[in-house]
């Protein structure tokens, strides 16, 4: 499309990653919310290849944000985080991957998902009764 595209291959022009290969803590991490980069990290003990990129796109495509967790985390700890630095409840919102909704005991491994697999998120729908 761009120029600059073509100069940054590695990273889409949305949004930046953090590149931490290990986390000193057993909470989760964030950099910057305005950067578009979260970090869910669980075990500080845990080797880099453990870890994998999950993108967060919401339905209009307005918002991106990158996850890099544990392939066993439970997909809930990257639900929570999401909402608790964008100010949502975690039941207001709907995570889906692969056109199937994420249950919180969910995990990355357990779906098969692989680097920079995209989970899209949907406004939860309510009500229905006149």
């Amino acid at each position: 499309m761009s120029g600059d595209e073509e100069t940054s291959k590695s990273l889409p022009s949305t949004s930046e990653t953090n590149n931490i290969e290990e986390s000193n803590e057993q909470n989760p991490t964030v950099s910057d919310v305005n950067t578009g980069a979260l970090e869910v990290a669980d075990d500080k003990n845990s080797a880099s290849d453990d870890y994998i990129r999950l993108r967060v796109i919401t339905s209009d495509m307005t918002n991106e944000v990158h996850f890099r967790v544990k392939a066993s985390t439970p997909l809930v700890r990257l639900k929570r985080s999401y909402c608790s630095k964008l100010g949502f409840q975690v039941d207001e919102l709907r995570f889906v991957f692969d056109g199937h909704r994420i249950t919180d005991d969910d995990t990355p491994k357990k779906l098969g998902m692989i680097n920079d697999d995209v989970i899209e998120i949907y406004q939860e729908r309510t009500g229905g009764g006149i």
